[in-house]
């Protein structure tokens, strides 16, 4: 007779720990494609509408662009301190920095 196999739940701190594990793969890996499909999953997870994802997607550039190593990359290229941007600041940076890797992706194509 067999016995009954263990179908324990994964914990919070386990499911959490293999989604860093996946970022990480994804990390060393770089494809954007993964990327993007797996941040997609999460923004379909959490049933964020327009809106929201609009506002998380500023609020993550902004975040990026203020992290110490790229504000002082900017600060050097571009004489801009990107703490003291608005909303319409920080989207014209992304504006310009989305052109500059499509361009260098159509250069490598």
């Amino acid at each position: 007779m067999k016995k009954p196999q263990d179908h324990k739940k994964k914990t919070v701190p386990e499911k959490q720990y293999d989604f860093i594990k996946m970022l990480t793969q994804s990390r060393e890996e770089k494809d954007m494609d993964d990327i993007a499909e797996l941040f997609w999953k999460v923004i379909t997870a959490y049933g964020l509408k327009v809106d929201e994802l609009a506002a998380l997607n500023y609020y993550m550039m902004k975040r990026s662009l203020e992290a110490p190593v790229n504000a002082t990359f900017i600060k050097e290229r571009m004489n801009l301190d990107v703490t003291q941007l608005g909303v319409d600041g920080i989207l014209q940076v992304q504006r310009a920095l989305v052109n500059v890797y499509v361009e260098q992706l159509a250069k490598e194509q």
